[in-house]
């Protein structure tokens, strides 16, 4: 299944789940690639939008924007030729999203403070048993401690809807209430953390050790009152250890070692497990138009129950930009990651992905991008599941607030089980607006007001 919404919300994650997605950017509407179209599977969207060191030198946004209200939305309607993807037979019909966002960033004393509301709407013209929400409330602190030491808290409550047909997912026609017709299913999230972080600041050599808990709860289990041998409701506590030393002005090594231990709820399952996973990887910027980030290790889940099959196998992550010019970027991005299997017959799967975009100006107000995604998803009882998902659109910049697009886009899954392969096309509208952005020229000739009286730090006056 993917969880998206219930990936450490690190403080990359708090900004990318929802807020960034709205803004503009002069005229280019950056996203990266593994996000686009249909959503990966929990721990493959965490690669590439984690806040530690280890990933993408995110651990520490939102907390570097400028001290302010972050609000956007997104309104997108689309016309779908099978929208639940169903594999016996085609339902089309209008599928409308409306994603509204609110953050808060705010200094107390020399420490920063961020907090936002992510929403997601979903309604159905003909099929409105598939109409669902979600909510999520996060917040994030940033403890200055000194010259060499920080310490980052995080956490976040949220309740979301699994999507049909997504990476992971399982048959929704195994629901054991209405099967079908029961209608996207509901999930509970929690999740708290903390990050002490040595020398980031001073640069050179970083090092993080984080602490992470997260509890996700599903709808169906609620019927059985956790009786259900396949509950999925689960709560995991992990702990990592970053190391990034940057030996060059543009190059940097890193290294990840990170512990999970995994506990299903239901007293009956027999799932819980512990997972250890080892990171080394490169961080580079030869040019101003050419950055890139890989790395590669290896994940060793194991099972207490000595009946469940363990596993030992490679993992890596790689993102590449490229920007042809200020107004051209091509995006690359590959990935292979062990996660949490939806389906009743698997213990876990390993997801493959392959990505590629390209964004391109075609003037100062219309943006032309387009996007390709291979997902395999290799199950350890033997299913695999092949995702073929590509995009193209076009967007009209109206306003440095405000843009309008049109987009087509097809997903198809081929699986060893027929009862899952499914293909959908669809066309849709999209309007993105940066509200913020609206009030921008009013404040060009104001500071940003600090409330207790301090002066920021160059830091978090970066976006």
């Amino acid at each position: 299944m993917n969880e998206k919404k219930i990936k450490r919300i690190t403080f990359s994650t708090l900004l990318i789940s929802g807020l960034i997605s709205g803004l503009i950017s002069g005229a280019v509407l950056a996203q990266q690639v593994v996000s686009q179209g249909l959503p990966p599977a929990a721990n493959t969207l965490k690669s590439f939008q984690g806040g530690s060191v280890a990933r993408d030198s995110g651990v520490n946004q939102p907390l570097d924007l400028l001290s302010d209200f972050y609000p956007a939305i997104e309104i997108d309607v689309s016309d779908n030729d099978n929208v639940r993807r169903r594999p016996d037979f085609d339902e089309p019909d209008v599928r409308w999203v409306v994603r509204p966002s609110l953050g808060y960033r705010t200094n107390i004393g020399r420490h920063k403070f961020y907090a936002a509301y992510n929403g997601t709407f979903v309604f159905h013209n003909e099929l409105d048993q598939e109409d669902s929400d979600a909510n999520e409330l996060s917040a994030a602190l940033g403890l200055d401690l000194g010259r060499r030491w920080d310490l980052n808290l995080f956490a976040s409550l949220g309740e979301s809807f699994e999507q049909r047909g997504i990476s992971g997912s399982r048959n929704f026609a195994e629901f054991i209430n209405q099967g079908i017709d029961s209608g996207p299913e509901d999930i509970s999230t929690r999740q708290f953390g903390a990050d002490l972080i040595f020398g980031q600041k001073i640069g050179v050599l970083t090092g993080v050790l984080g602490f992470e808990f997260s509890e996700v709860d599903f709808s169906s289990n609620d019927l059985l009152g956790g009786l259900d041998p396949q509950g999925r409701d689960r709560e995991s506590e992990s702990l990592h250890l970053d190391i990034d030393w940057q030996f060059a002005s543009k190059t940097s090594v890193f290294a990840r070692v990170q512990r999970t231990d995994i506990d299903f709820t239901s007293e009956f399952s027999d799932l819980d497990s512990q997972q250890t996973d080892i990171l080394v990887g490169l961080r580079v910027k030869p040019t101003a138009a050419l950055s890139g980030v890989a790395g590669i290790g290896r994940t060793d889940r194991t099972f207490d129950a000595p009946g469940r099959e363990d596993f030992d196998g490679s993992i890596f992550y790689a993102n590449l930009n490229y920007a042809f010019n200020p107004l051209s970027n091509v995006q690359l991005a590959a990935s292979r990651a062990v996660e949490e299997a939806g389906a009743v017959d698997s213990d876990f799967f390993v997801s493959d992905l392959l990505g590629a975009s390209w964004n391109h100006a075609l003037s100062s107000r219309l943006i032309f991008d387009i996007y390709a995604k291979l997902i395999e998803d290799e199950y350890n009882d033997g299913r695999v599941d092949e995702f073929t998902d590509w995009g193209v659109g076009i967007d009209y910049v109206l306003r440095n607030w405000l843009s309008l697009g049109v987009y087509y886009g097809e997903v198809e899954r081929e699986s060893t089980l027929n009862s899952l392969e499914f293909d959908n096309r669809f066309i849709g509208l999209r309007l993105r607006s940066d509200l913020r952005s609206i009030f921008s020229s009013k404040r060009k000739a104001r500071q940003d007001i600090e409330p207790f009286g301090t002066q920021r730090s160059s830091q978090a006056s970066k976006r």
